[in-house]
């Protein structure tokens, strides 16, 4: 058990990193309506661009935006 929670204690941290990498590097994603589909032009979700931001780059958008308007 305690194996378990070392190993857990280890991936956890590179996969958060990890994931905080790839939204700083390509922080936008393929729409999946888009994908599924293969209609671009009448997607809400994207505006018909076939672009969305990933998850972690609207939280980090979210934050960044909070902090700004508290710190004004």
């Amino acid at each position: 058990m305690a194996t378990l929670l070392a190993l857990l204690g280890l991936y956890v941290p590179l996969v958060t990193l990890g994931y905080c990498l790839i939204c700083l590097v390509c922080p936008w994603r393929a729409c999946p309506r888009c994908r599924t589909h293969r209609r671009r032009h009448a997607c809400r979700a994207c505006n018909g661009t076939g672009m969305r931001p990933r998850l972690g780059w609207r939280i980090y958008t979210y934050l960044r935006r909070f902090h700004d308007n508290g710190t004004r």
